[in-house]
């Protein structure tokens, strides 16, 4: 009974362990992503003028992490580039990532034997030769990416938030190109009317450019590459075409601000339909639940 007792609370103890791992605690978008963006290696000549903040202070996670990183490396295993671009976007580290998705595995791994254990000699039930580990191989595997997961769906949301403001970016560097001003004096200009994390990551991106004396299109490519943003990613190559056109640069701009407007209210109307279609599915299942509830006391009193 002692035994039983220690094993539960074993198990509780990895249980906690993972949660407290798994949904760590959540922080401001715009803090982490002033982070991300001050961790960008920036040119020689504006560190003096823009140093960089102090690196986040290593913990036993991201020490675990580096070593499996090194580790897969050394046996040329890389991560692909968009969870990297997921990572830059909501503002963590690579070694941090793997590291929690080591301990969450190696955590699945022990629930799963623990858990098995507890119901084959606590319970006295008879199970195959190797199921413990069986189990908890799949329940390390399945903790091990679900990190991932949670990655991904964060970036996904910012993606698409950061997409948003940029088509109102665009309209308003048009705008005060419209009123005759440069496109490299415009692009600061508009980025100052915003307040939200994607205008303010947009203003520093162009501040760093202009003290690194980069040009402004080419350090929004740049931030485009390494957020995964399609839209401004392709955006520096259209204008590099007609830069030294300022209406054609206006129209440029115009053109790509409406296209993607009309992007995000196709999604949003597929969305919209998606949403749609599960409601007649949840009150056709409805009404036939329903039919079998009233014809349920017919049905078994027909007498054969």
């Amino acid at each position: 009974m002692i035994a039983m007792g220690l094993l539960g609370a074993l198990l509780g103890a990895v249980i906690f362990g993972l949660v407290m791992v798994l949904v760590p605690p959540r922080r401001s978008a715009l803090v982490q992503l002033g982070r991300f963006d001050a961790h960008h290696r920036t040119h020689p000549a504006a560190a003096a003028l823009h140093p960089r903040q102090a690196p986040a202070p290593d913990t036993a996670e991201t020490k675990v992490g580096s070593w499996v990183l090194a580790q897969l490396a050394r046996h040329g295993v890389r991560y692909p580039g968009g969870l990297r671009q997921d990572l830059a976007l909501t503002g963590q580290r690579l070694d941090q990532l793997m590291g929690r998705k080591t301990v969450a595995g190696a955590g699945g791994l022990v629930i799963g034997l623990l858990a098995l254990g507890f119901v084959q000699y606590g319970a006295q039930l008879a199970l195959p030769a190797g199921t413990p580990l069986a189990v908890g191989l799949i329940a390390g595997t399945a903790l091990f990416f679900a990190p991932d997961v949670d990655v991904r769906k964060a970036a996904r949301k910012r993606r698409a938030e950061f997409v948003a403001d940029l088509s109102v970016y665009l309209e308003l560097v048009s705008l005060e190109m419209a009123g005759y001003a440069a496109a490299e004096a415009a692009l600061p200009q508009a980025a100052r009317h915003g307040g939200t994390w994607s205008m303010l990551l947009i203003r520093d991106t162009l501040l760093r450019a202009r003290l690194a004396g980069q040009d402004s299109w080419d350090a929004l490519t740049d931030l485009g590459e390494r957020i995964g943003v399609a839209d401004l990613r392709e955006l520096g190559s259209l204008i590099r075409n007609v830069a030294d056109d300022g209406a054609q640069v206006r129209h440029t701009l115009s053109a790509r601000a409406a296209s993607m407007r009309r992007a995000r209210l196709a999604a949003a109307l597929g969305e919209a339909e998606q949403r749609t279609q599960s409601m007649r599915l949840a009150q056709l299942l409805i009404a036939f639940g329903f039919m079998v509830f009233v014809g349920y006391p017919a049905f078994v009193n027909i007498k054969f």
